[in-house]
C-alpha cells in the first residue's frame, strides 16, 4: 500500500511537526477526561504511529502495546519509547488489526487520526472488540466528515476515508459489539485557512 511507504518515509521527522504534537496533546487530554484510566489497565494503541499519544498517556495506565502497519513508524515508536525510559511498560509492534491477529487481552484501546486510513473499518472494530475485555473501553479520535476531501487534496496517493459522519461511525461501533457510544469535540486541524473538526468517540464493549 502506497500510504504505508509514505509513512515509512516520514516516520523519522513526523514528531517535528508542531501541529502533530498539539493535536496529540489535545487528544490525550480528551481521553483522560472521557475514560477512567487507572494504573492497572492494559492499553492497546491502534495505528499508533510514533507512539506519541501512548507516551503522553503512559503514566495513566499499566502497559501499552503500540501497533502500526508501517515498519518505519514502529521502529521510531520503539526508539521514542526507549528514549522516554518506558521500555518496561510500553512496546511497539508492526500489526494491521483489520487484517491480522494480535495476542493479548486489553482493558482500553485508543487511536488518534488512524481510522480514516483503514480500508475495512468494520473488520478493525470487530478485531478490537475481540481484543478487549468485557466492559473494556475504546477511544477513537478522528476527522469529522470532510465530504469534498479537502484535508487530503494535496496527497494524490491518499486512499482512505474523508472523515466520518458521527451517526455512521456510531452504527459501525454498535454492530461491532459496542454500547454507550459518545462523541465530543476534541480539537481541530487548520489547513489552507480551513478548519477541520476532530472528534473523540468513546464506547464500551458490551
Amino acid at each position: 500500500m502506497q500510504e504505508h511507504t509514505r509513512f515509512d518515509d516520514e516516520a523519522a521527522t513526523w514528531d517535528d511537526d508542531a501541529d502533530h504534537e498539539r493535536r496529540q496533546v489535545a487528544v490525550a487530554r480528551a481521553i483522560e477526561d472521557a475514560v477512567d484510566l487507572d494504573p492497572g489497565m492494559r492499553a492497546l494503541d491502534i495505528g499508533g504511529g510514533t507512539g506519541r499519544l501512548s507516551i503522553l498517556l503512559a503514566d495513566r495506565v499499566g502497559s501499552v502495546v503500540v501497533t502500526d502497519p508501517s515498519a518505519g513508524m514502529v521502529q521510531v515508536a520503539q526508539q521514542r519509547i526507549e528514549a522516554a525510559h518506558l521500555g518496561d511498560r510500553l512496546h511497539a509492534v508492526r500489526a494491521d488489526l483489520s487484517t491480522g491477529h494480535l495476542d493479548g487481552r486489553y482493558d482500553v484501546a485508543w487511536s488518534s487520526m488512524a481510522l480514516h486510513h483503514v480500508h475495512d473499518v468494520d473488520a478493525l472494530l470487530r478485531s478490537v472488540a475481540g481484543l478487549l475485555a468485557d466492559g473494556g473501553r475504546i477511544a477513537i479520535a478522528d476527522l469529522d466528515e470532510d465530504p469534498d476531501g479537502a484535508l487530503h487534496a494535496d496527497k494524490p496517493d491518499f486512499d482512505g476515508h474523508h472523515g466520518f459522519a458521527r451517526p455512521d461511525l456510531a452504527g459501525r461501533l454498535t454492530r461491532a459489539g459496542f454500547t454507550e457510544v459518545v462523541f465530543v469535540d476534541a480539537t481541530t486541524i487548520t489547513k489552507n485557512e480551513r478548519e477541520f473538526g476532530i472528534f473523540l468517540c468513546t464506547a464500551t464493549k458490551a
